[in-house]
C-alpha cells in the first residue's frame, strides 16, 4: 500500500528535489496533529494542472465525513495566499 500523506522525506523523494526544496512546496500541505504532511494525491493533480492535464481523481462511491473534510480544505489551499 502507498501511503497517502507524506512526510518531507518521503515528499523529496517522491518529487526527486532535495529536501530543503521538497519542504516549499505548499501544494497538498495538511497540518495534522501540529506536523505538516503532504497529500499526494494533490500533489499529482496540482502537477498535472502545471502541466496542462486534467486529472482524474480516482473514484470514491462511499465518501466519508473526513473524505468530504479534506476535499473542502485542499479546496480552500488552491486559493490560499502561499508562504515564502
Amino acid at each position: 500500500m502507498t501511503a497517502r500523506l507524506l512526510t518531507d522525506r518521503a515528499l523529496a523523494e517522491y518529487l526527486s528535489l532535495p529536501l530543503t526544496s521538497a519542504r516549499k512546496v505548499a501544494a497538498g500541505r495538511v497540518m495534522l496533529g501540529g506536523r505538516v504532511r503532504w497529500d499526494r494525491i494533490a500533489l499529482d493533480a496540482w502537477l498535472d494542472e502545471m502541466q496542462g492535464v486534467t486529472a482524474q481523481l480516482p473514484a470514491n462511491e462511499n465518501p466519508t465525513p473526513a473524505d468530504e473534510a479534506l476535499a473542502r480544505f485542499l479546496e480552500g489551499q488552491r486559493h490560499a495566499p502561499r508562504r515564502p
